[in-house]
């Protein structure tokens, strides 16, 4: 399995999956050596024993945090919160369904129990439930569950659930992911596309209503991460879609489109997601940052 890596059809260079995950191009290696002072903050990550989620719940511990670490995921829950309290960090896991009202608000309350404050809430869990058809084939039973999921459980939700706790405090910073998808648009991710693109909004507004409170909200929007089993996640409209399970493989075509011509690494998000919590970006507000490797600029694949 190769990806081109030449100008143009002449001398192309082709290298494995693994060297381009591994930043054989010389531009980055997986790892981020930022630091924030964030001690004695508590921070509530949903969806932390995943990628982003996870590489920000350690970063964030490493720079002092308390991190309250959110998740569906009971065995990898567990895991995150090991390997923080290993380098000395603290930690707590919390069982929640993103898609379920109840579940949220009764977590809540005992996160708030056990950690007395909130200050940094990253709505970073979600789901992409349909079956990657165009609108008029779309699965009707699964449009509603992004909705549910993405945007009114793990961003509307948490987001009025943890403001009245910032009021009282002075302030605070929410941050939420979206994707490249909530700016651009996909097709044949209609579910996904919309709740993506209705976070961004939010943000926006909240971003608004709460700023005269110390309360900043900012919104992330990554590009293509290669997923924990080893494939690429990505969201070129340059794949196959009736083979989907081919192209999910095939890095061939999944870098040709991306300025930096790889892949992201969690840690390109981490970081981002650490400065945007500390006090360092008390100016940043109401903002959708693109982390994608520069897919969004434009078409950067050579003719």
């Amino acid at each position: 399995m190769s990806v081109r890596t030449g100008k143009g059809s002449e001398n192309v260079e082709t290298k494995t999956y693994q060297q381009v995950f591994e930043g054989v191009y010389g531009y980055h290696k997986p790892y981020n050596h930022m630091t924030a002072d964030l001690k004695d903050r508590v921070a509530l990550i949903t969806g932390a024993s995943g990628m982003i989620g996870g590489e920000t719940a350690k970063l964030m511990a490493a720079s002092g945090a308390k991190i309250a670490i959110w998740d569906i995921n009971d065995e990898a829950g567990a895991e995150r919160v090991a390997e923080i309290e290993a380098k000395g960090g603290e930690a707590k896991y919390y069982h929640v369904n993103l898609g379920d009202r109840e579940s949220i608000k009764t977590v809540f309350e005992q996160f708030i129990q056990d950690f007395g404050r909130i200050d940094i809430l990253f709505g970073n869990g979600g789901s992409n439930w349909g079956n990657r058809k165009p609108v008029t084939e779309f699965d009707d039973e699964k449009f509603p569950i992004n909705i549910n999921v993405n945007l009114h459980g793990g961003t509307y939700m948490l987001a009025k659930l943890a403001i009245p706790y910032m009021i009282k405090q002075g302030g605070g910073s929410i941050m939420f992911t979206s994707s490249v998808c909530g700016v651009t648009g996909l097709r044949k991710q209609c579910g996904f596309v919309a709740s993506k693109f209705a976070i961004s909004a939010l943000t926006r507004s909240m971003a608004l209503e709460y700023g005269k409170y110390g309360i900043r909200v900012n919104t992330l929007a990554p590009g293509s991460l290669p997923a924990p089993w080893g494939k690429l996640n990505f969201l070129w409209d340059t794949v196959d879609f009736e083979d989907y399970d081919s192209n999910f493989t095939n890095p061939d075509s999944m870098v040709f489109d991306i300025a930096a011509r790889r892949p992201a690494y969690p840690t390109d998000m981490a970081g981002l997601m650490l400065y945007l919590a500390s006090d360092d970006a008390s100016y940043t507000t109401g903002q959708v940052i693109c982390v994608d490797g520069g897919w969004t600029a434009g078409f950067s694949g050579d003719y």
